[in-house]
This record gives structure tokens, sequence and C-alpha cells, in this order.
């Protein structure tokens, strides 16, 4: 029998004790302690005859950089053995007023065992009784007991074949609101509660760090950035990890998912960078309305590989994960991510996990053709005086950049964009008379203009003959502009005199 008792207190901070009962003379087993945190064992009966200390991929069957397994021999006295395992975990609870999650540190223990687990939060805290819920690797189970004199909830009826679990309860403070500090540094602002000011500073220290080699990349600057933590749904806790908000056609501010303060170094940090990339992305022109895939795609890989540079042993998780995905996401979908083109921020489709990782793949496969990084900075390099709106747009500018069209590399993944890239000449024509038309020459100087963006804004791999029509139309009119809007001052004169003559009579 394992026992685990969790007791909470108003910070989050939770004594975690964990008692050890067996009835045999004689025996050994094994419990998941913390790997970089005190902790404590004392035998109340019996004796420990030996013990030792082993990697948490043994017993788990996959690693966890925060725990080992404490093996130990034990013999009973008179029938019983007991065994006290005592530790402190910090983050425990997180905590934004009014929400509060409480998220129990790993529970491990040798299979084949029965474990009972109770958790007791503060008087300041108000239980939700629709989301308490233990996680064991084969089902979840719901609390047997929930005591509100006590404010505590027990979980006992949990078959011995689990012998990994996570608690988790969701919880509202009497405080309705957090009392927010701001901090600077440089272009940026974190708005944080006073408890997870450490963190913040971290995370400021991170993006200032980082900010030179992001202006570098994308060829622009900032003016500022506000950031701050988020709790997520209790049905979200560890699927969403941050965002930034785009509405009215303006990015909001940098949300980050608290919880990830609690992960390996490195996994918040490409978190908080993944979020920061979407502001340069959105200042350098980039559409998030229309190239959300792109959006996703880039912040993923630009964050993965520089925190992986910096030797974030959290950013190396990441990619290996993202790796395994990529191979799932091209089995399920037969290398086929057409679909990327229809997701836009108001539509979120059921598997968005899949969508992530497919943007990330041809992003991240893109860069491996072409150069990596270096690729990208190119692109952003490229003189532009307006935005990538489209597919089309983007796969122009990533042609160029590459020297060679990438069109068919995207048609290939089910993507349906022209080679605009081998009517460079012509868009560059188009484009250079629209320049040098001067806006007196109207209305004939916006009609070009107006077939020079239906010809890119429209373009696709159907209706490349209309795009070259368009586009020779636009060269046309931006040609004779000046003629046309002559000879139409001159019809408009020529018909204000005839009329001003018949007024008078003249004949």
């Amino acid at each position: 029998m394992v026992t685990y008792e969790f007791q909470v207190d108003e910070t989050g901070s939770t004594l975690v004790n964990i008692i050890y009962n067996s009835s045999a003379n004689q025996g050994s087993t094994w419990i998941l302690v913390p790997k970089f945190s005190k902790w404590t064992n004392k035998t109340l009966n019996g004796e420990i005859t030996d013990w030792s200390l082993s990697d948490s991929y043994r017993v788990m069957g996959f690693s966890n950089p925060f725990y080992e397994a404490f093996y130990f021999s034990f013999k009973s006295y008179n029938g019983r053995f007991e065994l006290n395992v005592k530790y402190n975990h910090s983050l425990a609870a997180m905590i934004i007023e009014p929400n509060g999650i409480f998220f129990s540190p790993q529970i491990g223990f040798e299979k084949g065992n029965k474990v009972k687990i109770t958790v007791t939060l503060p008087k300041e805290f108000i239980i939700n009784q629709d989301e308490a819920i233990t996680f064991g690797m084969f089902s979840n189970y719901p609390p047997t007991l929930i005591d509100q004199s006590r404010n505590t909830l027990s979980f006992n009826d949990i078959p011995e074949t689990e012998n990994l679990l996570r608690v988790e309860i969701g919880f509202k403070t009497k405080n309705q609101s957090a009392q927010l500090v701001k901090l600077h540094s440089g272009i940026f602002t974190f708005e944080v509660t006073p408890r997870y000011v450490e963190y913040a500073r971290r995370i400021l220290r991170f993006y200032n760090q980082t900010y030179d080699e992001l202006v570098d990349l994308f060829n622009v600057t900032l003016e500022d950035a506000q950031i701050r933590f988020f709790l997520p749904e209790f049905t979200q806790l560890l699927s969403i990890g941050g965002y930034v908000p785009f509405v009215s056609k303006k990015l909001g501010d940098i949300h980050i998912n608290v919880i990830y303060i609690r992960a390996v170094e490195g996994q918040i940090e490409v978190i908080a960078l993944h979020e920061l990339v979407h502001h340069f992305l959105w200042r350098a022109g980039v559409s998030p309305e229309n190239l959300l895939w792109f959006h996703e795609g880039m912040a993923q890989y630009v964050s993965i590989e520089i925190c992986n540079k910096m030797s974030y042993e959290g950013a190396a998780l990441i990619k290996q994960q993202m790796k395994a995905g990529v191979s799932e996401v091209k089995k399920k979908f037969k290398d086929d991510f057409g679909f990327l083109q229809e997701w836009t921020p108001r539509h979120s489709p059921q598997d968005l996990g899949n969508y992530y990782i497919a943007a990330y793949y041809i992003v991240s496969e893109l860069a491996k053709q072409q150069g990596g990084l270096e690729y990208y900075r190119n692109v952003f390099k490229l003189p532009r005086d307006r935005k990538i709106e489209n597919n089309a747009d983007l796969a122009y500018y990533l042609s160029i950049a590459a020297g060679e069209s990438v069109a068919d590399i995207l048609n290939n993944w089910g993507f349906n964009v022209p080679d605009l890239y081998s009517y460079s000449s012509l868009l560059n024509e188009a484009k250079m008379f629209l320049e040098k038309t001067n806006r007196i020459f109207e209305p004939y100087r916006s009609l070009a203009e107006i077939l020079y963006r239906s010809a890119v804004s429209n373009a696709n791999q159907e209706n490349e003959d209309m795009m070259r029509l368009y586009l020779a139309l636009a060269i046309l009119i931006g040609k004779l502009a000046p003629l046309l809007t002559l000879m139409t001052l001159s019809m408009l004169i020529y018909c204000l005199l005839l009329w001003l003559l018949k007024t008078r009579k003249v004949f």
C-alpha cells in the first residue's frame, strides 16, 4: 500500500508526504523521488537493508528529468514495514487570481501496490467540484470523496495496474483579481503577479538576449512588446504553451502558459520565443490572417533552432518530439498538406496539433534544402514595399531567396500556387511602370494597379493564363497611362466646349 498526501498552502507550495506500508517479512520495491530537490526518508517500522537511486527511464519506460527511482530492500518488524518519504514542491499549485490549478508532482511506485491519494487545499481556496481528476496510464479517475469542511479530496478507487499518476484540481481564490506589477526591460514590459516575478525576469533577460538575432533575421525592429502569464482552461493545461491574440487586424499581447515554468529549462524559452516571432513576422508584413500556417511553422522552427543553438535541454527535447510528430503526420496525410491553406485565426481545426506539426515540417524542410536560418534571413532582406498577403506572394519571395522556383515543391505538398517566379520579368515590369507612373495619370494608373493586384492575389495553378493576361494589361495601361489621360482630358475639354457653345446658342 502506498499513500500520497499533498498539503497545499496559500502560495501554491505543497508538502508531499508518501507512506509505504507492507506486511511482508521482507521485500524490495521503488518509489519516485525528486532529482533536484531535497527529500527525506524515515523508517517508521522495520529496517531498510539496501538502497540505490536509478534513472526514471528504467521504471517508467520514458525519461522524466525531474525524478529518479529510489530502490530499497527491507525487513519487517512484527510483520510490518513502514517508510515515510517527504519533500516540498514550491509550484504544485499555479495561481493567477481568481483561478488556480493544482497539478501534482509525478506519482510513481512499483506496480501491484494499492494507492490512496489525498489533496488538502487551504480554506482560502474553493474547489471546482467538476474539475478534479487523477490521470493514469490506462484511464482517468474522479475523486471518491470531496470533503468541503476540510477542503480535502480523496482518490481511493485506483486499480493496482496503475502506478504512474498525476492529480489535477481546479479551484477559485477568494481574491477576485491579482495584484500585478510591471517589469520593464528594453522594449519589453511584463505584467505579472508578484509570486512569479522571478520567472518573468528570466524571460525578459532571454528576450533581450535574443532580440538582436531576430532583428537581423527578419530585417525589422519592434517598437514595444507586452507580455503576461496566463492560466489555461482546466482541460487544456499542457496542450497550449502560449498565444498572441489577433483582433481588429492587430497583434495583441504575448501570453505564456504559467504552468511551463515547471518544465525543463528551455521549454518555456521556446514557447516565449515562438510568440515573439509572431510579432516580428507581423512587423515584416506576413499576414497571420491568410498565412497562419507560415506564421506558426516559422515561429516553431525559429524558436527551436535559436534555443537549440543556445544549448537548452528543453529545446532539444521539443525538437525530438516534433521530429517524431512529423513522421506520424507524413504517414497519416501521405505528404498532402494542402489543408494548411484553409487555416486562419477564425478556423481552429479539431486536430490542431497536426496542423502545427505539418507547418513546422514544411518550413524546416525548405530551410534544410536551402541553407537553414540563413535562407529565411535572405527572404526577409528582399526589398518590399507591400505585405505578403497570400501563398502566391510567399512562394514568389521564397523562390527569389532560393534562386530557383519552390512552387513545384509546395504544390507537391498539396498547395495550389502559381509559379510567379517564372513570370518575374512580367511582375517586375508591371511593378516598374506602377512606380514610375505619376498619380496625376488617373484613373488609368489605378486601373493598372487593380489589374496587377488581381493578377497576384488571385493567382493559382488553374488561372495562370488569366494572371499573365492581367499583368500584360497592367503593363500596357501603365505604358499608355499618360497618353490615355491626355486623350481623356482632351475629350472632356472638347465636350465642355461643345456644351458651352450650345448653351450660348452659337450653333
